[in-house]
């Protein structure tokens, strides 16, 4: 079978094989290919064929299973090329460490960088992975890269996380490189088991259970970098923004700061996840490296900024003090409990007192309950309604919370959109906000006008890079409309309130801009114009 993948992978690769395979049985570090004198392979793709062959032996539910995507050579040099232009050449290292080997893309690509005698760079090479068949195709790819058969005792069969694995790897490295699994804690098959959850919280306590296993490679590869050296590892973009990866953020700033990264725009690989690579070295933090451009220092709240800056989107920056949405009003969302709750109490009635409003029903400043159908619990409602007698007593108290006057948020748009219920007799349903203002706020119209704005999209566009459903969605959490500073300029955020009133979206958002002495940025507005919905435009 091996023999048959080889064959049809070199011949759409064209690389010229002789080969010398055992297809009886691979065991850990054995090679797939083994390397007579001559040389089995020939031309510079010779080396790269065991891990080819390695993706094309991939069934694609053990690659969903176990987060294995390999890396094109493509990618693998954008990404070596970033991490040169922001610390140095390559060839200043002498150990490397790949901590998900895989096919061994990332160990020969940067072994063809290094300068010296073959057998003495593959020498300095450590590889570790769970898949002896990884192990086997990238020593494999590096016994035909030296031209001999390289010792096996570097190639290490197990868990990066794990401690039993971490003791066979040596202390420190010059530097750290690959691209680790992508592994959701939220779902299905992917996430950890109850033991593994607790060796990483001994590990690292301030790290949440949520944490991709991605972010947990980025902190056991740092703490393994020496101190003149440097970390390069493919991520989810979500690890930019996302409340959960806000710990592995901080303690990459704390102790190998991002120095550069590098954005996939063509989804390279498989997966149908958005990616980044981060590089990463000790020292001060300071400005990254995107690509070609130098961006600010990040904070450890979110690194959103950085994603925007490598898509060309416009950059503003939050005051550092001053008053924000969460000090003059209540901002809320329900979670799993409210939304089931709900679900035996809503029924199709016209004269219903208590409207539920979902988010497709909300556009900015305009109301669609009664216009359009709406989806709740899977089924569809011309007008979705609360019967209070019916709802489930253990959000009782809940409900009758959000029945005040208010306004309300929907999430996974691509611009903030926000109505005003002056009555306070809506119902959100998950995952609606809702914002409920306070004797502090000046009016429900300024709390809609204030998130009907460019200035709020814009924001919420750089917090929250990398964190929604759609790579061009915002995820809209009550935490970050909780953060969204208010207006300086009173006068300016009173016009902004009155155009809010008459539903003058566009007036709205350049009042809004103006009481934030950003009338002169028409960038942002431009921006926040081409993203709103058609009939907005």
């Amino acid at each position: 079978m091996i023999a048959a993948v080889v064959r049809r992978v070199a011949y759409e690769r064209r690389v010229d094989v002789g080969l010398i395979v055992d297809d009886v049985a691979i065991e850990p570090c054995a090679a797939v290919l083994e390397v007579s004198d001559g040389g089995v392979c020939s031309g510079e793709w010779g080396p790269w064929l065991p891990g080819f062959v390695r993706e094309a032996m991939q069934p694609a539910d053990r690659q969903r299973r176990l987060g294995v995507h390999h890396t094109p050579p493509q990618v693998v040099g954008d990404i070596l090329d970033l991490l040169e232009r922001t610390t140095g050449p390559i060839a200043a290292h002498t150990s490397v460490l790949d901590p998900a080997v895989g096919g061994g893309a990332f160990l020969l690509a940067v072994a063809e960088r290094m300068s010296g005698d073959r057998v003495g760079i593959v020498k300095n090479l450590w590889a570790v992975d769970i898949d002896p068949i990884a192990l086997a195709a990238a020593h494999s790819s590096l016994s035909l890269w030296a031209g001999v058969p390289v010792p096996s005792d570097r190639f290490v069969l197990g868990d990066f996380l794990a401690s039993s694995t971490s003791e066979r790897l040596p202390d420190r490295v010059d530097l750290v490189v690959g691209n680790p699994p992508f592994l959701s804690q939220l779902r299905g098959p992917t996430a950890r088991g109850a033991d593994a959850r607790a060796a990483l919280r001994a590990r690292w306590p301030d790290v949440g259970g949520y944490v991709d296993d991605a972010g947990a490679f980025l902190l056991a590869g740092a703490e393994r970098v020496s101190a003149r050296g440097a970390m390069v590892l493919v991520q989810p973009d979500s690890v930019l923004a996302s409340s959960d990866a806000a710990p592995v953020r901080a303690r990459l700033q704390a102790g190998a700061p991002i120095r550069g990264l590098w954005v996939d725009a063509e989804r390279s690989f498989a997966a149908s996840v958005d990616t980044v690579a981060i590089v990463s070295a000790p020292g001060k933090p300071g400005p990254v490296q995107v690509g070609w451009v130098e961006a600010a220092e990040p904070t450890a709240a979110s690194w959103g900024h950085l994603l925007a800056d490598a898509r060309g989107l416009p950059v503003i920056e939050a005051p550092n003090a001053g008053a924000t949405l969460g000090s003059i009003a209540n901002v809320t969302a329900g979670f799993r409990d409210q939304y089931y709750g709900l679900v035996d109490a809503v029924v199709d009635d016209a004269a219903g007192d208590h409207p539920l409003i979902t988010v497709g029903l909300i556009d900015p400043l305009r109301n669609r309950w009664g216009v359009v159908p709406a989806r709740f619990a899977k089924q569809r409602f011309q007008h979705p309604s609360v019967d209070l007698d019916r709802v489930d007593p253990g959000i009782a108290n809940w409900i009758q919370a959000r029945l005040v006057p208010k306004v309300l948020v929907a999430s996974q748009t691509k611009v903030i959109e926000a109505i005003v219920d002056e009555v306070g007799c809506t119902v959100p349903s998950v995952p609606v906000v809702s914002v409920e203002p306070g004797p502090e706020a000046p009016s429900l119209w300024h709390v809609a006008a204030l998130l009907t704005s460019p200035f709020a999209t814009t924001l919420a566009v750089l917090d929250a890079a990398g964190t929604a459903l759609s790579a061009d969605a915002i995820r809209v959490s009550a935490a970050r409309l909780a953060r969204l500073p208010l207006p300086l300029d009173r006068d300016a955020w009173d016009k902004a309130a009155v155009a809010a009133r008459r539903g003058d979206v566009d007036e709205c958002g350049r009042a809004i801009l103006g009481a934030h002495g950003l009338d002169h940025r028409s960038d942002v507005l431009e921006f926040w114009q081409a993203r709103r919905p058609s009939s907005f435009r």
